[in-house]
């Protein structure tokens, strides 16, 4: 994995995040996200539209752009 930029050798990007108490601004938790290009595409596309994961695989599929 390139530590710099967060991607993987196979076009996924790795995220870490944290869960903080916001009264005592203690860590409670920590994960790791891995997701493929196609993974983020697809969360920005079901955000800019607005629906859940369920409306949105109903009407919609991500494809990789190919100018067609």
């Amino acid at each position: 994995m390139d530590r710099a930029n967060g991607r993987t050798s196979r076009g996924q990007y790795s995220m870490r995040f944290k869960l903080v108490n916001r009264r005592t601004q203690e860590v409670v938790d920590t994960i790791e996200v891995i997701k493929s290009e196609k993974q983020i595409a697809k969360d920005v596309f079901q955000n800019k539209k607005q629906m859940d994961k369920e409306t949105f695989n109903k009407l919609y599929e991500v494809k990789e752009y190919d100018r067609d």
